[in-house]
């Protein structure tokens, strides 16, 4: 309690301070492990048979499959600190964690982008731009409403995320030191943001009620669920619009690396930082380009729709002698 706690309860791996819900949480979980009937005993006393021990009367826990497993893994955490301190010759914390099976909103399908389009159409028009940023720029629904004019940049066509919100819409950190970032945004996106932030304040929200004032997570939820409905997907979460993110992602060719880092996951930057090198900033705006160009569709341009029309009449005269010369062969 001396040693470990006070670090880890309030501050993550690389030193940043944590959330208010996760200390919470960190601190459910002690409660849950300092339940255990080899609390008391010196950590060079615990022996794996203990642990098994242990983790056999953790079946029948009822606070549920992740706290158990978070309880199991922050007694691993204690046994790394105090091997790598040398308190303890080796860790008796060897096995498995337990299991967590896939939680329902996992396996929601990700949405379409034809299912987006329905969504974006039947929202109000001054939060459905939430979709997008939830779909191509793999928000959160607290990130969404935290967002501010001054976070957008149209010259760099970025967007700073800095802020989420909790269920009351007062502002608070981002999930994760990670989640605390600056976007690449594509051109359709960009151009959605800069008509939401016309004749704003800087300081003034993009994503609003009807009558221009802040809107709170579970407000702006209510919105996106009434018009999932009418897309056909009563099943989807506001949180799905990430895993859309990610899978469109993949579609475009990212890779596993890609898409860890566009996911802004805390544990998923430390396995890219240790493991693999981080793509830089230009991969990420590809990422988002092509993301857009999944969910949204691609608005052609001028110069883009008159190179089709002229490979398209290039073919044409290719067909029409080609018709020519066989209709030749017949007559002879």
């Amino acid at each position: 309690m001396d040693e470990f706690a006070p670090t880890w309860l309030n501050y993550a791996a690389d030193g940043s301070e944590l959330a208010s819900g996760s200390k919470r949480k960190h601190r459910e979980y002690l409660t849950h492990l300092s339940q255990a009937f080899f609390w008391k005993y010196p950590l060079t006393g615990i022996t794996q048979e203990d642990i098994n021990r242990w983790l056999s009367d953790l079946g029948n826990f009822n606070g549920g499959a992740t706290p158990r497993k978070k309880t199991f893994q922050l007694l691993k955490s204690i046994y790394a600190k105090a091997v790598a301190e040398g308190a303890v010759a080796k860790s008796p914390v060897t096995m498995k964690a337990p299991a967590v099976p896939k939680s329902r909103q996992a396996q929601i399908p990700p949405a379409t982008g034809e299912e987006l389009q329905t969504i974006y159409a039947a929202m109000p028009t001054t939060t459905r731009i939430s979709v997008w940023l939830g779909a191509i720029l793999d928000l959160r629904i607290g990130e969404v409403v935290s967002l501010q004019v001054q976070d957008w940049n149209p010259k760099t066509q970025t967007l700073r995320v800095c802020h989420s919100a909790d269920e009351h819409g007062h502002l608070k950190a981002t999930k994760t030191a990670t989640s605390n970032t600056t976007q690449p945004v594509p051109p359709q996106l960009g151009k959605l943001i800069s008509e939401a932030c016309e004749g704003k304040r800087p300081t003034d929200f993009i994503v609003t009620c009807s009558d221009g004032t802040h809107i709170t997570p579970n407000r702006l939820r209510d919105h996106f669920n009434t018009a999932k409905v009418k897309a056909g997907r009563p099943d989807l979460h506001f949180h799905t619009l990430r895993a859309t993110s990610i899978t469109a992602a993949v579609a475009t060719g990212a890779s596993l690396k890609d898409t860890m880092q566009w996911g802004r996951h805390a544990d998923a930057a430390t396995s890219i930082e240790r493991y693999q090198r981080a793509s830089g900033s230009e991969r990420m705006r590809e990422i988002a380009n092509g993301i857009e160009s999944t969910l949204m569709g691609h608005e052609a341009t001028e110069e883009e729709l008159e190179e089709a029309i002229d490979e398209t009449e290039k073919r044409l005269a290719q067909l029409k002698a080609e018709l020519a010369a066989l209709r030749r062969h017949q007559n002879r």
